[in-house]
């Protein structure tokens, strides 16, 4: 329940930031909104520096909130080319945007590429995870597009759409997913 009202008002504070009504998002989101969480557990590597605990990711839903071990960094983020750790803060939790998050508002706000890392001492995060049902049809906010200046960069798809997509990637690299709904205005 905690957590709900944090999505809340986390999403109130998103639609304000993008010039909307402070419940748009939750208003677009409700009734087709979707909550799992995961525990993972790292145990202690001898040779972190030779392993990774997850490859590089963009989030698939909308939004994450992850809570840390204190005392051990094992969240990376990338910027401008290069990883930067996440100390842990015990009065803190990590918000990431997600995938669903970037589509909505057009590429206003930014999925965040990241990954997991070991440590000589053993580690466990919890993440929430935010986002919509199967069956909900993403795009871009309308008021966020316009025919000139701020065109729809994505088509619409369904959730479900997406994930296909996602689970028919092989190989490692990273499921840039988001990209293959793009609308590339040169050849229309």
């Amino acid at each position: 329940m905690e957590i709900g009202r944090l999505m809340s008002r986390l999403l109130g504070l998103m639609s304000q930031g993008l010039g909307l009504r402070e419940d748009h998002l939750r208003s677009l989101l409700e009734n087709n909104d979707d909550y799992s969480a995961q525990a993972h557990y790292y145990p202690p590597c001898p040779q972190p520096e030779r392993t990774l605990g997850l490859r590089p990711h963009f989030d698939l839903k909308v939004l994450t909130v992850l809570l840390q071990e204190e005392g051990v960094v094992g969240l990376h983020v990338r910027n401008q080319e290069r990883w930067i750790a996440v100390h842990p803060n015990p009065d803190a939790l990590v918000i990431n945007l997600a995938d669903q998050m970037q589509v909505l508002s057009n590429d206003k706000y930014k999925s965040v590429l990241h990954r997991a890392v070991n440590n000589k001492r053993k580690r466990v995060s919890f993440a929430m995870f935010y986002g919509p049902k199967k069956d909900m049809s993403i795009q871009p906010i309308p008021e966020l597009t316009d025919e000139t200046t701020n065109r729809p960069i994505y088509s619409p798809y369904t959730f479900n759409e997406y994930l296909e997509k996602y689970n028919n990637l092989q190989g490692d690299e990273i499921r840039m997913i988001k990209e293959t709904f793009k609308i590339n205005y040169d050849i229309i």
